[in-house]
């Protein structure tokens, strides 16, 4: 088959990660992707197949119809299967008129960031075409969506985001955790919490801080490790505010001063995300689950069709760094190996991108418009 994506930006983000290791599954299965990124933000382009045809297409503002043309030829000319597309309007707008293509929107989010995002929802979901396809990742976001904008049980298709299990693994022999840990200046004989999370507001690094800040009152043996991405502003804010609050034993990296996360996955002893919105099904925690670690997730999104309380991990409450702490205590007491592969053996039966992708292709040939 021959399919067609369209991304807002290459970004290191998870939805990103996700799309990326979904469209490097399409390829290896046999079918032909091309790749449509509206703009020039490209950091996560080397992990593309290099068998994905890509053209960039930055645009000006916020409505660019040079680029809403692009678009528009690619789908009339390129004799595509199916479209997978991030950005609803452009999509919306470029196919106008033209013979009914198999468009598939997948959902990224679910609480929305303000009632402007509410409305825009409700009109989209409203004016669905026939050959259009909302997919949704967890139950969670699919009940919430359903209930929230007064949908019947079939509008939504629901496909579980997945990783790729190759590559993120129980830490292999080869790896040596002291040297890596000494190599970053952390002591080896610290237990280590890992947070990998974008700066941005909604993530509540700050709640972190201050649960970690609680937690060493109690345990002084423990380290917080926050890999980001590489908004350096926000990064400096975040180091502000550890040192104005005298907070120790907190190491911030950028994605580019971090290097391959996997590391940082093989060396925790859990893994946190202590968001307070937006977060629907994030693919760091596939990525750390997947990696053996035990997780401590904030009660958003699909979190609790996630978390199998006591046996992969915890949850807690938003916006509350004394439940945040609560969680890591329970988690860093439960640690042992045994229970690392059992984690792991939940997201290769639920989670694998490879799973992922044969929902996807299947959805295609089912629905394909001749």
């Amino acid at each position: 088959m021959r399919i067609l994506v369209i991304l807002n930006d290459l970004d290191i983000g998870g939805a990103q990660n996700y799309t990326i290791s979904l469209m490097n599954e399409f390829v290896r299965k046999g079918n032909d992707v091309c790749l449509r990124v509206l703009s020039n933000n490209l950091l996560l382009k080397d992990r593309l197949n290099k068998y994905i045809e890509v053209k960039v297409w930055p645009r000006k503002a916020k409505i660019d119809f040079k680029v809403i043309k692009n678009i528009r030829l690619d789908i009339k000319n390129g004799n595509f299967n199916a479209v997978i597309s991030s950005y609803i309007i452009y999509q919306k707008i470029a196919a106008i008129a033209l013979p009914k293509l198999q468009t598939i929107f997948p959902l990224h989010s679910t609480v929305e960031r303000d009632f402007k995002s509410f409305i825009i929802n409700f009109i989209t979901y409203r004016l669905k075409k026939r050959n259009e396809i909302f997919v949704t990742s967890i139950d969670g976001q699919t009940k919430y969506l359903k209930r929230n904008y007064k949908l019947n049980n079939s509008f939504f298709t629901q496909i579980y985001n997945g990783v790729d299990t190759d590559k993120y693994i129980l830490p292999p022999i080869s790896f040596c955790r002291e040297k890596f840990l000494e190599k970053i200046n952390v002591d080896p004989q610290k237990k280590i919490i890992l947070m990998v999370a974008g700066f941005r507001g909604e993530k509540r690094h700050i709640d972190a801080f201050n649960a970690f800040q609680k937690l060493q009152h109690i345990r002084n043996d423990v380290v917080l490790i926050c890999v980001g991405d590489n908004r350096i502003d926000e990064k400096r804010i975040l180091e502000q505010f550890v040192k104005e609050h005298h907070i120790n034993n907190i190491l911030i990296l950028s994605a580019e001063e971090a290097g391959d996360v996997r590391d940082y996955y093989w060396s925790a002893d859990i893994f946190t995300l202590t968001s307070n919105k937006v977060e629907t099904f994030p693919i760091s925690v596939l990525e750390a689950m997947a990696s053996g670690l035990p997780v401590v997730l904030t009660k958003i999104g699909g979190a609790k069709d996630i978390i199998d309380e006591g046996i992969n991990g915890f949850l807690v409450e938003t916006n509350n760094s004394d439940s945040i702490q609560e969680g890591w205590l329970k988690a860093i007491n439960s640690i042992s190996e045994k229970r690392g592969k059992q984690i792991r053996s939940l997201v290769e039966k639920k989670y694998s991108i490879k799973r992922s992708a044969d929902e996807y292709l299947s959805l295609i040939r089912e629905n394909y418009v001749n």
